[in-house]
């Protein structure tokens, strides 16, 4: 993921092997399957108009609770759970008079969680939460991750950013499956980042990126959430001149996070990504 600022020499090119017609289609038809799947929840929540991967729908204001609007409502990511209740999560985007999303590139998507079970051949819905968090660019959030946040507490995690001016940074949300009302546990926090894109002649140029994981906390209801970061800062002294060479050096760094009841917050280490 990261790309040194200094100058490189050109990869070898080596030849990729192009997926059979069969598999592709294949692929195709696993993707269309599971989509499907995910409109028959969406469905069950929504008496809607819309098409086979949308619905228009009257969510609420992400903001002004009170305040409604039409929204393209699109299926994202949809797991069982271990009492065999099925979670979906859709990203929603304000609609315009011909059902088309309005975003733009400062334009987050809108999170939006349904935790439903199966009685007497029909979906009921245990679990309603609408537009509970703005997240990502472009009108979308970035990837869905279920896990579990401790014992009976089943949650996933989104991975949402963007780029701008050459500069991109990505964050971690957290929610709780189990919440009456859900919550971002994490409030974003920095996962990735680089300014590699406006690199160039500058004089430093740094690249971090952090995994996740939970760790079990004894005693405590829900798991510490820690984070381990790699990277990378490549710099010239100020006065050298633009054609010097970038000196590098690597970055290593740790972060642990405890759930205080309302939030994760930092009790170990130290979260070195750099803000842009």
């Amino acid at each position: 993921m990261f790309v040194a600022c200094g100058k490189k020499e050109a990869p070898q090119l080596t030849a990729k092997p192009i997926p059979a017609p069969a598999a592709v289609a294949e692929i195709k038809k696993a993707v269309g399957s599971k989509t499907a799947r995910m409109m028959e929840l969406l469905r069950a929540a929504y008496d809607s108009e819309g098409g086979d991967d949308y619905l228009l729908v009257d969510l609420p204001d992400v903001e002004q609770r009170d305040v409604s609007g039409s929204y393209r409502l699109e299926p994202v990511a949809m797991h069982e759970l271990p009492d065999g209740r099925v979670a979906l999560v859709a990203n929603a985007q304000l609609a315009d008079e011909h059902g088309e999303a309005m975003s733009a590139h400062a334009t987050p998507g809108l999170l939006n969680a349904y935790v439903m079970h199966r009685e007497a051949g029909r979906w009921e819905i245990d679990s309603r939460q609408e537009n509970i968090a703005s997240l990502g660019s472009f009108g979308q959030f970035g990837t869905v991750d279920w896990v579990s946040l401790g014992n009976g507490k089943p949650g996933f995690t989104v991975q949402h950013g963007g780029t701008w001016q050459g500069q991109t940074i990505s964050y971690l949300s957290v929610f709780d499956l189990t919440e009456r009302t859900m919550h971002d546990l994490t409030q974003g926090l920095p996962l990735f980042a680089t300014d590699e894109g406006i690199c160039g002649e500058n004089r430093s140029c740094t690249s971090v990126e952090g995994k996740w994981t939970f760790e079990k906390r004894e005693g405590a209801g829900y798991d510490d959430l820690v984070l381990r970061f790699t990277g990378h800062e490549e710099s010239r002294a100020e006065d050298a001149a633009a054609s010097a060479p970038r000196v590098r050096k690597e970055l290593r760094g740790m972060a642990r996070y405890k759930f205080d009841g309302q939030h994760y917050v930092l009790i170990e280490g130290e979260n070195i990504v750099p803000e842009v």
